[in-house]
């Protein structure tokens, strides 16, 4: 004997429609915030887009790089690429806290890639527009490589551009013929 199962439309339809329902909900609540990855150097909070920000790691073996710029640390090996670190508590004379395990936050893919030392692993963060700061509130270098600031309590947050702030470190200079 066949058994024939019978499927009820409207209750397959209630549950995908619940289910798209749920799903608009949730990316409703994403839109309505500002989503950043979080890490400190020092007292420097600062934030980079979730985007950028491709891996996290504790640090790897460094090669010193002679005659670098003034914080560049020197380059690691991810992936069989070269990557340089920057060293933003030597960039920008801070005092490392608890810098004993530092950690590699790798920003950008390929031979984009750039290496920042955090002393901390980096943390989700989110922030909604009335968080935000302006930049002429930052007494920091830092904010002129800035997309904007946010407040945490009573923590400022720096919004990292770090294709501006990238290009700033390794720029150099021609020599003069």
């Amino acid at each position: 004997m066949n058994s024939v199962q019978s499927i009820d439309i409207n209750v397959l339809k209630s549950q995908v429609d619940a289910e798209i329902a749920a799903r608009l909900l949730v990316e409703a609540e994403h839109a309505l915030h500002i989503h950043r990855r979080g890490f400190q150097v020092g007292d420097l909070r600062l934030l980079v887009s979730m985007e950028s920000a491709s891996e996290v790691v504790a640090m790897p073996p460094l090669f010193r790089l002679p005659g670098a710029p003034r914080g560049v640390k020197g380059l690691v090996n991810r992936h069989g690429r070269v990557v340089p670190v920057i060293d933003m508590a030597d960039l920008f004379g801070v005092r490392h806290e608890g810098a004993e395990n530092p950690w590699l936050l790798v920003c950008g893919r390929g031979d984009g890639a750039v290496g920042i030392t955090t002393s901390s692993l980096p943390e989700r963060k989110k922030f909604v527009d009335d968080d935000r700061v302006s930049l002429a509130e930052i007494g920091h270098p830092i904010a002129a490589c800035a997309k904007g600031a946010y407040r945490e309590g009573r923590d400022i947050w720096i919004d990292l551009d770090t294709d501006a702030f990238f290009d700033s470190v390794f720029l150099v200079e021609p020599a003069p013929l």
